[in-house]
């Protein structure tokens, strides 16, 4: 190619001073494909040393390989003496043209008025233009594996349906997070239809979702030149493919330590080896280890670990942050994830009992007040109070009577109308309070605490029996003065 733009570049000094010079040309782009479409451009020039009057006639004859479809001719006209134009010759390019470069060789022609009158000369200068045709290779990648879970291995087919590419290497294009694993590139080498080659994918730095990955392609066309492209192959990022159940097997009190023990459920379709879980944080400990280790999980299968743990959590569903690891298929992975715990609260009551008289004696009406303390970390919820006793008849609608809320260290008091029985006899016997309420795990509670009461027998009034004598004994007196005593003393 080099050296037949130097005999070119001769020629044009050769002819520069002739009557009729070619001093420039040009293809309307680099190289062409197959089926294409181009033209060329030519400068020709009437050089003012020439004699006469001016070039007359003036005709581009061309002559072109089979592989170009082109017009044998172009009128150009005359050209005055030290005058030029530029000439335009579009072509066409054959669908089956092989790579390769071919040479266009165009003709120009025209006559020259000499002094004398009536006499003509006729010129001609002759140019030959390269024009490079390549079949560039066209490239499609498929994979047959779609899923990307961390780090995978992947076969990838490449397909050519155009020219044969010569030392292909292929790497990742860009730092998107998804690269090759230990190598930087992959030679395939050449490539004519089909070819395939597996490498190891790292897609722990990608987030989940869909993914082009961006494979750069290295190679020579059929001329030698180096080229490179990218192609993209459609793949999905799920990391979530570990399809693990957690079972809370024990209750976890807020803020205490308490036993724990968790189940893990492989429901993938691949066995976990050497599956360990380390707590992120210091919301929720492990005592005296740092991780739980769960040993294998076959695929279907389960396996447990347990602990001693210390959780500083509101009570209620808790999404704890861990981490996981395991070796998939002899490749250690690992993953971030949240295992949902359910945290109990630490909610207690306080009940203190007051009546009014006291102390209870048989046949009486009374008032028991109740008073309710919340003894927990949080506020509790929906708090009533209910009573009940074999020796006590409630005087109200209902033994049952609400309070509400109580928030942390607070307390509220209740009262209900009751009466002893008074087909009892007096003694020892027993009152059941029941306090229920809804922590703020969302758990109902209920507290039952069994009061020992005493029951006493009436107390008797001897001064009032005493004055009820007398009177009746007043009353017999006056009787026997009035119908005895007094009529004795008329007669």
């Amino acid at each position: 190619m080099r050296a037949l733009n130097v005999l070119f570049a001769l020629l044009l000094i050769g002819i520069a001073f002739a009557d009729i010079s070619v001093t420039n040309y040009a293809a309307s782009q680099d190289s062409f494909k197959p089926g294409g479409q181009g033209y060329i451009t030519l400068t020709v020039t009437n050089p003012s040393s020439g004699v006469g009057k001016g070039m007359t006639g003036v005709l581009a004859s061309i002559t072109a390989p089979p592989e170009l479809t082109m017009s044998s001719s172009q009128f150009i006209g005359d050209i005055e003496t030290g005058g030029s134009t530029i000439v335009t010759i579009p072509f066409r390019i054959k669908d089956n043209a092989k790579s390769g470069i071919y040479s266009i060789a165009v003709r120009i022609s025209g006559y020259s008025e000499e002094r004398e009158e009536g006499s003509q000369s006729f010129y001609s200068r002759t140019v030959s233009i390269p024009i490079k045709i390549v079949n560039p290779p066209l490239f499609s990648i498929a994979t047959d594996q779609k899923i990307l879970t961390g780090l995978d291995d992947v076969n990838f087919t490449i397909k050519n349906d155009g020219g044969v590419a010569t030392d292909l290497q292929v790497s990742i294009n860009g730092t998107g997070g998804i690269a090759l694993y230990g190598i930087n590139q992959i030679y395939v080498g050449k490539v004519e239809n089909l070819s395939s080659f597996m490498t190891t994918l790292d897609s722990r730095n990608v987030a989940d979702g869909p993914l082009d990955i961006p494979l750069r392609l290295s190679y020579y066309d059929e001329l030698g030149n180096p080229k490179s492209e990218t192609v993209y192959v459609r793949a999905t990022v799920k990391k979530a493919a570990l399809d693990l159940l957690f079972i809370q097997d024990e209750r976890i009190v807020t803020r205490k330590e308490s036993a724990f023990s968790l189940r893990v459920k492989n429901n993938g379709n691949s066995s976990l080896n050497d599956v360990k879980i380390t707590f992120l944080g210091q919301t929720f400990r492990l005592k005296d280890k740092n991780e739980l280790n769960l040993g294998s999980i076959p695929a279907g299968g389960e396996s447990s670990a347990s602990g001693i743990v210390f959780a500083d959590l509101s009570p209620g569903l808790n999404q704890v942050p861990a981490r996981i690891s395991w070796v998939e298929r002899d490749v250690t992975k690992e993953q971030e994830i949240t295992i949902p715990l359910t945290i109990t609260s630490d909610a207690d009551v306080g009940v203190y009992i007051e009546t009014k008289p006291a102390p209870l004696e048989v046949g009486r009406e009374y008032t028991l007040s109740v008073l309710v303390s919340n003894l927990g970390s949080y506020a509790i919820d929906n708090v009533d109070v209910e009573i009940s006793s074999d020796v006590l008849r409630s005087l109200d609608i209902t033994n049952k009577q609400y309070i509400g809320s109580l928030a942390k260290d607070d307390f509220s008091t209740v009262q209900f109308k009751t009466n002893v029985r008074n087909d009892i006899a007096p003694g020892d016997y027993s009152m059941s309070i029941k306090v229920r309420y809804r922590d703020q795990s969302g758990e109902w509670v209920t507290k039952t605490i069994s009061q020992p009461i005493t029951i006493y027998p009436p107390t008797t009034n001897n001064s009032g029996s005493a004055l009820l004598y007398v009177g009746v004994f007043a009353i017999l007196v006056i009787a026997v003065w009035y119908f005895f005593l007094r009529k004795k003393q008329r007669a």
